[in-house]
């Protein structure tokens, strides 16, 4: 009987292809470490100006529960598991690590391979309580190769009980992978471009340029001198407060070294941009907006020969305090059936009840019921609440950060909070008439609150391009669009019916 068969390319479509961007790539890798009740999300970039470090390269990590062999041998490497997509709470304990049960962010089992997107070669290493460290290698490159079929990849995986020799196995866990390319195992592989007698297996006829490239990349892997003492020798404890998986990726990702410029006070215009979008992209991806958010920690660390520097610092990004200075402030939620009712403050004018329902058939909406909070800096000074230098601090923050962000189950959904991810087109209709229309997506900070129970319909893209245009999206930005161009209308807009603007005057 025919089955299906699966070529390697497959995984590096699923993985990489679907992943629209670097910032989408260690989000869904810091979901992972979340799920597995991780409490310390960080990444490392080490540059070849710091210590011995010969080539730059890039660790991903969190402090989560690990994996055993049999986890990564029956879960890790089976994709579209689907533990996660029944939603089941797990059962407080060790597999906790005697945490409160989470939601589960990640859904489609296949999260796990944005780290290709980071680069390759990549050096897995994972330590679960009761259980050895385990060591797992692969150059995702493989999969690029359409004549591989899945099965006929060996993926080396050895267990490290003594670290002190870890050069020794990790030499041993490269030669198994490069054996993936030999036609007779006993032989070496000559690495000159064209000759006959390569020794390279079948598959790799046609695509012999490629074998060669991975396999120099990872003939020449050099391990830094402190590697084995801070890597390793942490994960190798047998106490049970020793848990949790770093990725290690030896090439990574030319946009992952173009954050290193964010060092240099003359740093080129353009790298300053894509800077600028990965540290807006990763900060806030806990919902910081709310005091009683959640009690994770994430860090992106840059290390250079001049120290360490963190691109994503919480105290860079906005908090809940930063709601009370405001010169505006929209609090309230929107319930099933699609109604607004809440607390607006404009200026110093506070507990304004407000109430909207857009124009729609009687009945529950699609998109579900959800909390709102939105504060908005005004763009003259001479117009603000604030004092010259509260106003250049929040200035300061709404050029990198502004926007209006999206949270499910304290999480963040992107590419929602961008700046220039403005999905309620609010610049659009300021384009039109700023009088009329008011708000700004660049003078705003604040969310939108859903989960995962009260908003099934929306539903992310497999790209985590943002949600699905199904029927409950477009409701849900037409509501959102309405509402604000109603709270204009009422009491923002140069025309407004309560213009409580106008009665404000401006402390300077």
């Amino acid at each position: 009987m025919p089955q299906f068969r699966a070529k390697a390319r497959a995984i590096d479509l699923l993985g990489k292809g679907q992943i629209s961007d670097l910032p989408t790539a260690i989000s869904e890798l810091w979901k992972n470490g979340y799920d597995a009740y991780g409490d310390n999300l960080e990444a490392y970039l080490y540059m070849d100006s710091y210590v011995d470090v010969n080539h730059p390269f890039f660790v991903i990590s969190d402090d989560g529960k690990g994996m055993s062999r049999q986890d990564i041998l029956e879960k890790w490497i089976v994709l579209g598991t689907d533990s996660k997509t029944r939603c089941e709470l797990d059962v407080e304990g060790e597999d906790t690590l005697w945490k409160k049960p989470r939601i589960k962010m990640g859904e489609k089992g296949i999260g796990r391979l944005s780290v290709a997107y980071l680069g390759s070669p990549m050096l897995m290493l994972t330590k679960k309580i009761g259980s050895p460290l385990q060591a797992l290698f692969i150059d995702w490159r493989i999969l690029e190769n359409y004549n591989l079929y899945i099965e006929n990849i060996n993926i080396p995986l050895l267990s490290i009980t003594e670290p002190n020799n870890f050069v020794d196995i990790f030499d041993s866990l490269k030669k198994e992978f490069i054996d993936n390319f030999k036609k007779d195992r006993n032989k070496p592989i000559y690495l000159e471009r064209h000759i006959s007698e390569s020794n390279l297996a079948d598959e790799w006829y046609e695509q012999h340029t490629l074998a060669i490239q991975i396999i120099k990349s990872v003939e020449n892997i050099k391990l830094p001198s402190f590697f084995t003492q801070e890597m390793i020798v942490p994960l190798c404890s047998t106490s049970t407060d020793i848990h949790g998986t770093k990725f290690v990726i030896f090439e990574p990702d030319e946009q992952l070294i173009i954050l290193s410029q964010s060092y240099q006070k003359d740093i080129n215009t353009d790298y300053e941009d894509s800077v600028n979008e990965i540290r807006s992209s990763l900060n806030g991806l806990f919902n910081v907006f709310k005091k009683e958010n959640i009690a994770v920690a994430t860090k992106f660390i840059v290390v250079t020969n001049e120290g360490e520097r963190d691109l994503i610092s919480s105290r860079e990004f906005f908090s809940y305090h930063d709601f009370i200075n405001c010169d505006h402030l929209i609090d309230g939620r929107f319930d099933d059936s699609g109604q607004f009712s809440g607390k607006i403050r404009v200026y110093k004018k506070d507990d304004i009840n407000h109430t909207f329902r857009n124009s729609r058939k009687p009945g529950n909406t699609a998109y579900g019921a959800f909390n709102l909070k939105v504060g908005v800096i005004v763009g003259n000074q001479n117009e603000s609440m604030l004092n010259e230098e509260q106003f250049r601090a929040y200035d300061e923050k709404l050029k990198l950060f502004g926007g209006l962000y999206i949270y499910r189950d304290g999480f963040r959904v992107l590419p929602y909070g961008r700046t220039e991810t403005d999905f309620l087109r609010f610049e659009n209709r300021r384009s039109k008439h700023a009088g009329s229309y008011f708000f700004s997506h660049r003078r705003m900070l604040g969310y939108i609150e859903i989960s995962r129970t009260n908003n099934k319909k929306l539903v992310d893209k497999a790209g985590r391009e943002g949600f699905i245009n199904n029927v409950a999206y477009k409701e849900f930005k037409a509501d959102l669009e309405a509402f604000f161009i109603d709270l204009a209308k009422k009491y923002f807009g140069t025309d407004a019916e309560f213009n409580y603007c106008l009665l404000y005057t401006s402390p300077s």
